[in-house]
């Protein structure tokens, strides 16, 4: 778990109001953001299958093993070209990114030229769910009341689409997850934090299938005064 920088405004709109106390702060680490949000696996597969095809279609078509070679190259050239960028944005959004929990609320902070905050008050969370991985990253994903309007291009990495089109913010790829969870939990709904916080601990051959049911776990409907 991070420990919290009390540099007043690190990650927040403005400095906390008087009652208001800083519990959490965190960022997303690089490895975890490119692999689950910018998808660099899928990218690294499609690169590898135009490369593939750039030198096969040339063979097929009765090139030179020259002009074959010259396909693939520039294939792989503007593949991995693609692949840089999508790495380059990853990091950027994980050097720019701050989680804040506090006492009332949970920000996200983000943006590399505009910095942008969104405030998620605990009374307008209606569900918080945990996701881990075998590294102890995480996602932490919150079910928003029906009637609060968030943008999920707005918002995006942050965030994912949850049921009924719903959008659900995320603390993505956090380090120690798990932690942060039960910083949130007991935050949420001191009384109910030792039974809410109970489901989170994921096994590291948990089914990604069973994600859904994970997320859903670690608190619901217990808000903060």
């Amino acid at each position: 778990m991070s420990t919290p920088d009390r540099r007043e405004g690190r990650g927040l709109p403005h400095a906390l109001p008087a009652g208001e106390t800083l519990l959490w702060q965190g960022s997303p680490t690089f490895r975890a953001l490119a692999v689950g949000a910018f998808h660099v696996k899928a990218w690294s597969i499609y690169v590898a299958i135009m490369l593939a095809w750039g030198i096969v279609s040339a063979l097929i078509s009765h090139h030179s093993l020259r002009v074959a070679e010259a396909a693939g190259f520039w294939s792989l050239f503007l593949g991995v070209l693609a692949l840089a960028m999508v790495l380059g944005f990853a990091f950027l959004t994980a050097r720019t990114t701050i989680y804040t929990i506090t006492s009332k609320r949970i920000v996200i902070r983000y943006g590399a030229a505009i910095q942008k905050h969104v405030n998620l008050p605990f009374r307008a969370i209606q569900a918080v769910g945990l996701r881990t991985a075998p590294d102890g990253t995480g996602d932490i994903v919150m079910t928003p009341e029906a009637d609060r309007n968030l943008s999920y291009l707005l918002l995006w990495p942050h965030v994912r689409a949850g049921k009924r089109g719903r959008v659900e913010p995320v603390l993505r790829g956090i380090p120690d997850a798990a932690g942060a969870a039960r910083v949130l939990a007991a935050a949420l709904d001191p009384s109910r934090a030792p039974a809410a916080i109970m489901p989170i601990a994921a096994s590291p051959q948990r089914d990604r299938s069973q994600d859904s049911d994970a997320m859903d776990a670690l608190a619901s409907g217990g808000h903060a005064a």
